[in-house]
């Protein structure tokens, strides 16, 4: 009977948590729909990716037509008429065509990095509004019993049955708590304003009572995910990858530009007309051009190896602190779960066994100790969201 309680109590546990996870990411949902920034971001690579998208094509055609009267030499009117088009070599558009994949890819990428900072902003708030709505949880029931016990001793002292020193000690108890829940409630207030803000001005009500459900993994298989998922990584290997096809794009424009056209000339009753061909060779400036560009590809990717091996690193140093500060969380709930010094001290004031300063002593440094639980557990699940920062 005893392990199929256990097993029940596991599974609305798993339950409780999982549904938890299911709103806090509805939350963060809501948010990404709403937030004024990304969709700024959002329409700002739109328009970047049509701007990458015109350098794939030639440039429109030219027109030009001369009016020349009075020509003193032959009489009439002389008029000319040209029409023409220019292009670059076959190569040079399939190339700076995948190069203007990779840029638009960089600016989706960028998108998502944005979107992962602001989303990371929101997820840290929301951990720290549901560890503020716990204290006020404990700080409510301290406040009850506080309440009570000046109340008590406000009798007892009546009757002779309590001093003076022992009602203030109550009295100044009761002040620092209601102390503790007003400064608690300001901060609710305060966080929910900046999740407002974040969720565009829109009222976004928080239906959350516990942390959202993430399992550590391995260390490798974190390394391997991150490397292979995170935008800003990404953005950095698109980055290289475009440099180095922009190598060949700028070798591309070395090569001659073509022109054709028709023109045509009229000089009184006199007419000539026909195609025209022009050739464009670039030979100013064509070294330096190349070897800029490689420089630049060269930079970009050695920046990526810089920023991918500090990634490994960071992801190192993040999972140790997510495992010391998981192994503090467990101590905690050890020593907490196995102790219930609040009814036993209780207890023992309504029997007499303590003094109500003796209570309050004890009493002060188990809050403490309970205190200190819960912003061990806040600190854990804010080290796992930033462990995980890379999959919003």
């Amino acid at each position: 009977m005893k392990n199929k309680f256990q097993i029940l109590l596991f599974m609305f546990l798993v339950f409780s948590l999982v549904a938890s996870s299911q709103s806090f990411n509805e939350t963060l949902k809501r948010i990404e729909e709403n937030n004024k920034e990304l969709q700024a971001g959002s329409k700002y690579v739109e328009s970047k990716t049509y701007e990458h998208k015109l350098d794939n094509l030639p440039g429109g055609p030219e027109i030009s037509y001369g009016y020349f009267p009075k020509n003193s030499s032959v009489p009439g009117t002389k008029e000319v008429f040209e029409v023409s088009q220019s292009f670059n070599m076959p190569c040079y558009y399939r190339n700076q065509s995948k190069y203007s994949k990779l840029m638009i890819n960089q600016e989706e990428l960028n998108y998502l990095v944005l979107k992962q900072s602001i989303l990371n902003e929101a997820k840290d708030l929301l951990i720290e509004y549901i560890y503020l709505m716990k204290q006020i949880s404990v700080i409510d029931k301290r406040l009850k019993i506080a309440d009570n016990i000046y109340n008590a001793y406000m009798i007892r002292l009546e009757t002779g049955d309590a001093n003076v020193l022992e009602v203030n000690k109550a009295k100044l108890h009761l002040l620092h708590v209601k102390k503790q829940e007003k400064e608690y409630r300001t901060e609710v207030l305060s966080i929910k304003e900046r999740l407002n803000n974040l969720n565009g001005g829109n009222d976004l009500t928080v239906n959350i009572d516990d942390y959202p459900f993430e399992e550590l993994t391995d260390l490798d298989s974190l390394l391997f995910d991150r490397l292979a998922n995170d935008p800003e990584l990404l953005y950095n290997q698109k980055a290289s990858q475009a440099s180095q096809q922009r190598i060949k794009v700028t070798k591309n424009l070395q090569l001659p530009e073509f022109s054709v056209g028709y023109g045509s000339e009229t000089v009184a009753d006199e007419k000539f007309k026909g195609f025209i061909v022009g050739l464009s060779v670039p030979l100013w400036g064509s070294k330096n051009s190349i070897q800029q560009a490689k420089v630049e590809s060269e930079f970009y990717e050695l920046n990526n190896t810089s920023v991918s091996e500090k990634a490994i690193t960071e992801t190192r140093i993040q999972y140790e602190k997510v495992k010391s500060s998981c192994e503090n969380l467990k101590s905690y709930e050890t020593v907490l779960s196995s102790i219930n010094n609040e009814e036993l001290l209780n207890k023992s004031l309504e029997s007499g066994e303590i003094s109500v300063i003796e209570f309050f002593t004890e009493m002060i440094y188990f809050y403490e100790i309970y205190d200190d639980y819960l912003s061990v557990e806040k600190d854990y699940h804010q080290a796992l969201a930033e462990l995980y920062k890379y999959r919003l």
